[in-house]
């Protein structure tokens, strides 16, 4: 298993450090992972993943005479390189393990796909396909595995006391929380009404990190929700976290369509935007420092907790994009340094979409004094927030 050092930076192709927070959900559930395989009796090796990665993956399949590679699927243009240099020691397979519909079941080709999310969702749930759940492989175990595995230390930096997303990573905080969601608050049989809230844990499922670590598959997340609409009850709400998934799969096949396109200033649909890009005042958007005291307390949410709203995350990427006139990529790389939940697909498609050089013609231009308005009338959300100033964690 690849742990990165650090966050990429898709405007000038350097790297930037990763955000405590992501980093510490990273490696809560790596840890726990190899924990939990290794009372199986299965080894797992972690890797820093820096420049000599594709030598010591080179050393490692001829160290143990490796024929055959399952890997998931890759998504972005690293993964891609990655996997590139790794075929040409040995035989690889890859799976869709972080979608809930297989290539092959899709009522259209990758070159067909449908450009807006409208046109792709009608078409397949007409016929939805999911498959089952699996259960582990039987793997070997790997001798002197210790020549090869890095070193990883679990960061215990404390949560922020206002966070909506206090949870740890792995697999069993991720099962944990989806019980929760479901069955014991039964909060999805309103999630429609509450999606749009700011504050708390339960105003949405809280899944997002654990799907975007693979501590939770979409295949189980979707299965759950259909046992729960059979047991308990179905209705707009149940429907609604089908429909976010779904967005969820289109997005991450049009990052596979169009590949480094999604980080392309004029973006997959080659429109051109004129940006000022003054540095300071990215700076203080970055800072919760702008002019808008609900931008501001967003900001802060983000960096003081790895985490924002969906609320948020449109209306401080429409602030920068159309009010600030701020190249959207700048943000984008803000939020993937930031983000426990950062995932490559949704995370660059999403910023397309607001700047207008997605799947989207139109201008996603939201006015954040009527959003405040609207999310947060009693401004409780903003006074949470305002307080809090930007500071370096501190770890414990």
């Amino acid at each position: 298993m690849i742990i990165p050092d650090e966050a990429n930076n898709h405007i000038n192709g350097q790297t930037q450090d990763m955000g405590i927070y992501r980093r510490q959900f990273l490696l809560e559930s790596a840890l726990e992972l190899q924990f939990e395989l290794q009372k199986q009796g299965i080894d797992l090796i972690l890797l820093k993943g820096n420049k000599a990665l594709p030598h010591r993956l080179k050393e490692i399949c001829t160290q143990y005479c490796i024929e055959h590679t399952v890997t998931s699927y890759p998504r972005g243009t690293y993964e891609c390189n990655l996997l590139g240099s790794l075929c040409q020691h040995t035989a690889v397979f890859t799976c869709e393990d972080d979608v809930i519909i297989e290539a092959e079941t899709l009522p259209f080709s990758l070159e067909t796909l449908p450009e807006t999310f409208t046109v792709f969702r009608k078409k397949v749930e007409k016929n939805l396909q999911v498959r089952d759940i699996c259960g582990y492989p039987a793997f070997k175990p790997f001798e002197n595995k210790e020549q090869f595995g890095d070193t990883f230390k679990a960061i215990t930096t404390d949560r922020h006391p206002n966070s909506a997303y206090p949870f740890k990573g792995g697999e069993e905080q991720a099962s944990n929380r989806l019980y929760y969601y479901l069955w014991e608050s039964q909060s999805v049989s309103t999630y429609k009404e509450t999606r749009n809230q700011m504050i708390g844990t339960d105003f949405s499922s809280k899944l997002s990190a654990y799907l975007a670590l693979g501590n939770i598959s979409p295949v189980q997340v979707y299965h759950a929700l259909k046992d729960f609409e059979k047991q308990v009850i179905e209705n707009q709400s149940t429907y609604w976290l089908l429909f976010e998934l779904l967005w969820r799969e289109f997005f991450i096949l049009i990052a596979e369509k169009y590949r480094a396109r999604i980080y392309s200033l004029r973006g997959i649909r080659k429109e051109i935007h004129t940006y000022r890009n003054d540095l300071q005042k990215f700076d203080q958007w970055c800072q919760g420092k702008t002019d808008n005291q609900f931008i501001n307390a967003n900001m802060k949410e983000l960096v003081q907790t790895g985490y924002m709203s969906n609320r948020g995350r449109q209306n401080v990427a429409s602030y920068l994009v159309h009010h600030l006139r701020i190249d959207w990529r700048l943000g984008a790389s803000f939020f993937e340094k930031h983000l426990i939940d950062y995932d490559l697909s949704l995370n660059w498609c999403n910023w397309m979409y607001v700047a207008g050089v997605g799947n989207d013609p139109m201008n996603r231009v939201f006015n954040p004094d009527l959003q405040q308005k609207r999310y947060d009338p009693e401004f409780k959300y903003c006074k949470l927030w305002t307080a809090v100033s930007i500071s370096k964690p501190s770890k414990t």
